[in-house]
C-alpha cells in the first residue's frame, strides 16, 4: 500500500485536501425498533415492505450531517430494495434541510426516483439488490456543520403490483476533512 502522493492516489499531491466521496447507510431495519406500526417488516428477507399504491406508510428520519462533508455541497440519496421483476417501484422522500440555529422550513421538498433512476442495474431475471436513485439534495443556503436533515420516506405509485420490499437508505456525499478543527465550525 502507498500512503502519500504515490501511484495509489494518483500521484495528487493535494489528495489530502480534495474533496472525496464517502456514505453512510441508515439500515431501515432499525424503523422497526421501539414500535410495530406500518411499513410491514419481512422478517425472513429483513426489510420493510412497501405496498403498492399506498403513500401512508412512511419511515420518518432525522439526521445530524457529519463534520467531514464538504458544506454546500449536495448530497446523493438512494434507496436498497430487491427487485423480483422487470417493473420497478417509484418511492419518493419529503425532506427538510436546515441548519443549526436557523429557522426550520415551514414546507418539505419533494424528489422522486421516477425523476432519476429507479433502477441503476439492469434487470434480466431472479431477485436482484437494486438501487433507486433520487435527484441531488441541496444543502441550506450557507450550510453549517451539523446541519440537520429530517426525511420522509415512502412508496408512492401503482407501477409495481404487491410490496416492495427495501433494505436501506444511503447517502453519498463529498468530505473536505477528517473533521471540524472547532466543535461547531470548521
Amino acid at each position: 500500500m502507498t500512503i502519500g502522493n504515490g501511484p495509489a492516489h494518483g500521484g495528487d499531491s493535494g489528495w489530502l485536501t480534495a474533496p472525496r466521496w464517502t456514505d453512510f447507510s441508515v439500515p431501515l431495519t432499525r424503523d422497526k425498533q421501539g414500535q410495530s406500526s406500518k411499513p410491514d417488516y419481512d422478517f425472513t428477507n429483513l426489510g420493510l415492505l412497501f405496498p403498492q399504491n399506498d403513500a401512508t406508510e412512511i419511515v420518518y428520519l432525522t439526521f445530524q450531517m457529519d463534520h467531514r462533508k464538504l458544506l454546500d455541497s449536495d448530497i446523493s440519496l438512494h434507496v436498497h430494495y430487491i427487485q423480483s421483476e422487470s417493473t420497478q417501484p417509484t418511492f419518493k422522500i419529503d425532506y427538510k434541510f436546515y441548519n443549526n440555529g436557523e429557522a426550520v422550513p415551514g414546507s418539505w421538498t419533494t424528489i422522486s426516483t421516477a425523476d432519476e433512476s429507479k433502477g441503476l442495474f439492469a434487470y434480466t431475471s431472479g431477485s436482484i439488490l437494486q438501487i433507486g436513485e433520487f435527484p441531488m439534495t441541496s444543502p441550506p443556503a450557507n450550510e453549517d456543520v451539523s446541519a440537520n436533515l429530517d426525511i420522509r420516506f415512502y412508496r408512492d405509485d401503482n407501477d409495481l403490483t404487491g410490496d416492495a420490499l427495501t433494505k436501506y437508505i444511503d447517502f453519498h456525499y463529498q468530505m473536505d476533512d477528517d473533521g471540524s478543527r472547532l466543535e461547531y465550525t470548521k
